[in-house]
């Protein structure tokens, strides 16, 4: 920084981009993490990520009927 205490326009940049960096609603990726886990526990004990149940159960329903639908669409001979 200069000594009359002007801001240059690079360090202005660089002082945001280190406050967003370590922001973490800023972060897409941790925003999705958050909004995507566990509500009581959104990392286990060894310091793994937690889905929440509701997601797990809608993965798992929409593979069941995506496979019910690729057997009578494809896999029953006629």
């Amino acid at each position: 920084m200069k000594p009359q205490g002007y801001v240059t326009f690079a360090e202005m940049r660089r002082a945001l981009r280190r406050i967003y960096r370590e922001d973490g609603e800023t972060n897409l990726h941790k925003a999705l993490l958050l909004a995507l886990a566990d509500d009581l526990r959104p990392i286990d004990q060894k310091g793994r990520w937690r889905p929440n149940n509701l997601l797990v159960l809608l993965a798992v329903l929409l593979i069941a009927l995506l496979g019910i639908f690729l057997y009578f669409s494809i896999g029953v001979p006629r």
